[in-house]
């Protein structure tokens, strides 16, 4: 008995009516069969525990890949990958090695050597609009199936040794014109009352593996790891992984395409993006490792900044986001990782300050201007108070009480604790803070 109830994922096509997959496996999420991008996408948006892949498409669309199969055995709660009757075997027979599980006589030849021919799973079809399937062609394991049955039914008859050359003959058929009729008429009706060798192997295989996939387990001989994956695989999933958004899905580089040639700032995005991924990068090369409690300060401080105040409100920023948690736990970590990075580089700073950085800042992006003048006006209110550069402390309060009366007095939110403002503003101690306040305090009270 599972003790956690499962969200099965199963990629259906034309090897087995969806009236007799749902009979045996009704609770399942029915996909259409599957293409490029189709696992890495599901697994993001639709969190399943179990995926059971059966068909896929080979000719109208590049077929699914390895890599997002073998991304998805080792996606935080997936628990099992099965495959068989057509695509699912082919990549049940490639990656059984690392974990996935395939099942099924096709899986078995596949596996075996027995034949390496991907044609063979192979059929054309027409979508119907119940959303069901109608195979137009026979695919050559059927017939493989029933030649084997023919050799046990038949032994030693003309029959059988005919059934073999038959089997060679029908594979010289492209799988596109396999038809019954071209069949039929290969066959020549030459054994009286005796069709031509066909059994239905990939709606069996595919029934066999709906009804007894709980009973079997992954033994991988090797588990999978992220170095398992490629260059190649993160630009699948980075551009063509599809987000869902109000209902619809679109593949992240056409929401990118799209921000680039219509955004304001455009220029400013891909700024702040890249020096996102150069900080990870330095991240990287520095061993920046972070604990739980920072990713939650992290998250934390996320979640107050985008006014997240409930479990309600985080689900639908995530929805309106086109997020999964795991992809939202990914973003907080790197974040928590830069943010320390930065400390750092703060801390180390120590009375230079992030002076340099700031002004910097302002004249790239067009700001220096506004401020500078602001800052003009605030000195000779300073100056016209009598206060000198250098403020005694005030002994009566601390630095962030003063700091949280400037900011109710300013209108402002302390998006941040305290703590965290004097670390990441670079103000070098409580003392430093302090006669800043107190300087602007004093120029605004005259």
């Amino acid at each position: 008995m599972e003790s956690v109830e499962q969200k099965v994922l199963v990629y259906l096509g034309p090897s087995l009516s969806s009236k007799e997959a749902r009979r045996l496996l009704p609770d399942a999420i029915y996909r259409p069969p599957a293409k490029q991008g189709d696992i890495v996408t599901d697994v993001v948006n639709l969190s399943p525990s179990v995926i059971i892949l059966i068909d896929g498409v080979f000719h109208e669309n590049l077929s699914v890949w390895h890599k997002e199969l073998v991304y998805a055995l080792q996606y935080p709660g997936v628990t099992a990958i099965y495959g068989a009757a057509s695509m699912g075997a082919l990549r049940a027979a490639e990656l059984d090695w690392i974990g996935m599980i395939g099942v099924g006589q096709i899986y078995e030849w596949y596996r075996d050597g027995v034949t390496e021919d991907d044609s063979e799973v192979a059929v054309s079809y027409a979508a119907l609009p119940s959303g069901d399937y109608k195979c137009l062609t026979v695919p050559l394991v059927d017939i493989r199936a029933g030649v084997l049955q023919y050799q046990k039914d038949y032994e030693g008859k003309e029959v059988a040794e005919d059934a073999i050359r038959f089997l060679e003959a029908a594979r010289g058929i492209h799988y596109a014109r396999r038809t019954r009729e071209s069949l039929e008429q290969l066959w020549g009706g030459r054994f009286d009352g005796i069709q031509f060798p066909l059994i239905p192997q990939k709606a069996l295989d595919a029934a066999q593996l709906l009804e007894t996939f709980r009973d079997r387990k992954p033994e991988p001989r090797v588990t999978p790891t992220p170095d398992h994956l490629s260059r190649f695989f993160a630009a699948l999933y980075e551009r063509d992984r599809r987000i869902e958004v109000n209902g619809t899905e679109v593949p992240q580089q056409h929401i990118d395409a799209y921000v680039l040639l219509h955004h304001p700032d455009y220029e400013r995005i891909c700024w702040d993006s890249a020096n996102q991924e150069l900080a990870l990068m330095l991240c990287d090369h520095f061993c920046v490792t972070v604990s739980i409690d920072e990713v939650e300060r992290e998250n934390v401080r996320f979640q107050h900044r985008s006014g997240i105040e409930t479990l309600a409100d985080f689900s639908a920023y995530l929805s309106a986001n086109g997020w999964s948690r795991p992809e939202y736990d990914r973003l907080i970590i790197q974040n928590a990782r830069i943010r320390k990075l930065q400390h750092a580089n703060t801390v180390a700073k120590m009375y230079r300050r992030n002076s340099q950085a700031i002004i910097d800042y302002l004249r790239t992006h067009q700001a220096f201007d506004y401020w500078a003048n602001q800052a003009v006006k605030a000195e000779k209110g300073i100056k016209e108070s009598g206060v000198d550069d250098w403020l005694g402390v005030n002994l009566e309060k601390t630095a962030f009480a003063l700091l949280d009366e400037h900011f109710e007095r300013e209108g402002l939110e302390l998006k941040m604790t305290p703590e965290d403002y004097l670390l990441e503003t670079g103000f070098s101690n409580h003392t430093e803070l302090s006669v800043a306040l107190e300087r602007i305090k004093a120029g605004k009270e005259l």
